[in-house]
């Protein structure tokens, strides 16, 4: 974990100008966030080489590895007790004043199999935290959360040469205007992400989305783009882009979805309030 602060920076007086206004909000509700010049943007951010306007600094902002967190999540809740059935489809969720029942099979079927295997799962209450499935598992149950993929798109540029590590940026970037952000993912790695496409549950990798990215950091930086690994993935978002943490129409079924491009930084304290709530309608007993 890195904890360098985020830097937003303009490249006009007008984008500015107008982030002001949304600045002065972001500071009323207590995030620690201040303007600053064109000067202390180099200053911040010494490896930057494009022309830009001014900015805004957060300093409390840090950058991590989601893989690393959530594979070490995984180990110590399953140290507490925790059982995990991965790679498995829902086909059906039965449910009654007593449980609920889930019935899945796995998502790759054995092709030698005579028939689908099907599992059966029984519990007292299920949340459904299935991301761009999130709609599907709802509808299952009787509810509408209207979660809906918006895809996204990201490279991480391997810094194979020690120039390229000296001059890849530690602070996390957001350009307001390309609306493109950037992570530094230890000595040897710089993630850059952005774009919102509305393509369905397609997650076809286009180059014609991934070609700017890299531009980007050709135009911003004095790094090499030899080895690029592109992605693409899809966000659970809501209409007002607020995550869903509530309870369903039937008492034995919550959710905690719809966090959109904000999974991570969210997700701490969401699954804290839902966690709390199921424990009021269910309390662990023995």
């Amino acid at each position: 974990m890195e904890k360098r602060g985020i830097l937003h920076f303009y490249h006009n007086k007008a984008d500015f100008d107008f982030a002001i206004r949304v600045n002065d909000l972001l500071c009323q509700g207590g995030l620690e966030r201040y303007q600053v010049s064109l000067d202390e943007i180099r200053q911040i951010e010494p490896s930057l080489t494009g022309q830009y306007y001014a900015g805004f600094y957060c300093p409390g902002d840090a950058t991590g590895d989601i893989h690393k967190f959530t594979v070490g999540l995984a180990q110590v809740t399953m140290q507490q007790g925790v059982r995990y059935i991965f790679g498995r489809d829902v086909q059906d969720i039965q449910l009654d004043a007593q449980q609920v029942q889930l019935s899945y099979r796995p998502a790759i079927e054995d092709p030698l199999a005579d028939q689908p295997m099907v599992e059966t799962l029984h519990a007292d209450a299920v949340l459904i935290c299935g991301g761009v499935s999130s709609y599907q598992l709802a509808r299952q149950v009787g509810d509408r959360v209207n979660v809906y993929p918006v895809k996204g798109y990201s490279i991480t540029v391997n810094l194979q040469d020690e120039q390229s590590q000296k001059q890849a940026p530690w602070v996390s970037l957001l350009d307001e205007s390309a609306k493109i952000v950037t992570s530094r993912l230890g000595t040897d790695r710089l993630r850059i992400a952005g774009t919102a496409e509305f393509n369905g549950y397609n997650r076809d990798i286009r180059h014609d989305r991934i070609q700017p990215l890299v531009r980007w950091v050709q135009r911003n930086f004095d790094i090499s783009t030899e080895s690029v690994v592109p992605w693409a993935g899809l966000r659970p978002m809501m209409p007002n882009m607020m995550p869903v943490i509530r309870q369903g129409q039937h008492p034995r079924v919550f959710y905690n979805t719809g966090h959109g491009h904000l999974g991570w930084t969210l997700s701490a304290a969401t699954a804290l309030m839902i966690s709390q709530e199921i424990a009021q309608h269910y309390p662990v007993t023995g």
